[in-house]
């Protein structure tokens, strides 16, 4: 998201034109209307089409929490754009990078199921604290009815059981603890990202 800009930032900053504290302020700001709001958007129109938890309090969570996640997420393209100077390497490396920390957020593989070799990896990624605020927001103090004849041992399922299949227990099974965790990494990868662009040249 700033490969293409590298050069003209560097351009305008030699002819004291403004300094990187105005543009990378301006730039989060115009980040944060097109590569959030749209995607907010749809994330409400998926909340009531998917018949997810039918009150207020739970829908804007969910709400922040999306917001979170998508913020994150843009926030560390940004940090790989001006971490990574070559603009085609760049692009080889983000979507791998992706992927990774995606596959390492809960969703495919429990988190109690993850190898130690892969486990560690998973404290890094936005999408562990997404994924997991998401599934506390959704299934925590439910009990899930069973359809009819069903013969299940457990009936009706405690949310609980749900959260806990995905591998998250204790103090991670605090929704505001996740969100939080969205909210630093937002911000440290900001911070960083700031300070490279302006060792950047």
């Amino acid at each position: 998201t700033f490969g293409g800009e590298r050069r003209l930032l560097s351009r305008e900053r030699a002819k004291k034109m403004y300094g990187v504290l105005p543009y990378f302020v301006a730039k989060t700001l115009a980040d944060a209307v097109n590569s959030v709001v749209m995607p907010m958007i749809y994330g409400i129109a998926v909340y009531w089409i998917c018949n997810l938890r039918p009150t207020a309090a739970h829908f804007f969570t969910f709400v922040l929490i999306y917001y979170l996640s998508v913020s994150a997420a843009q926030s560390f393209g940004l940090f790989l754009s001006i971490a990574i100077p070559n603009f085609s390497v760049a692009l080889m490396l983000a979507p791998v990078l992706t992927i990774c920390l995606i596959i390492l957020g809960g969703f495919y593989i429990p988190f109690d199921k993850m190898g130690p070799a892969l486990s560690w990896a998973s404290w890094i990624s936005p999408a562990r604290y997404g994924f997991t605020a998401f599934i506390v927001n959704e299934f925590d103090g439910r009990q899930i009815p069973c359809a009819p004849n069903n013969t299940a041992e457990e009936c009706p399922l405690p949310g609980s059981s749900v959260i806990s299949s995905f591998g998250i227990a204790g103090a991670w099974s605090d929704l505001w603890l996740n969100v939080g965790m969205l909210l630093a990494i937002q911000v440290f990868l900001r911070v960083v990202t700031y300070f490279l662009m302006r060792r950047s040249k």
